[in-house]
């Protein structure tokens, strides 16, 4: 597949980056609507929005270096 070539990825790489970070921002997103309706109850800062951000940074930096490969 032309993508998985151009990301220097195999289909198994590119399942579990993909599938670890579509979880991890549901799982953030889930908090942040609970907290949106009982702003008494906070998201773990695991998925706290500042750390959300530090790792989707985190994470377009393996996407772009893994081209360079």
């Amino acid at each position: 597949m032309k993508h998985l070539e151009e990301n220097n990825e195999t289909y198994l790489s590119h399942l579990l980056f993909a599938g670890i970070i579509g979880l991890h921002l549901l799982i953030s997103g889930s908090f942040l609507i609970i907290h949106g309706v009982a702003p008494f109850i906070n998201a773990p800062k695991r998925y706290s929005l500042n750390n959300t951000c530090k790792l989707i940074t985190k994470w377009n930096k393996y996407a772009q270096d893994r081209k360079t490969k």
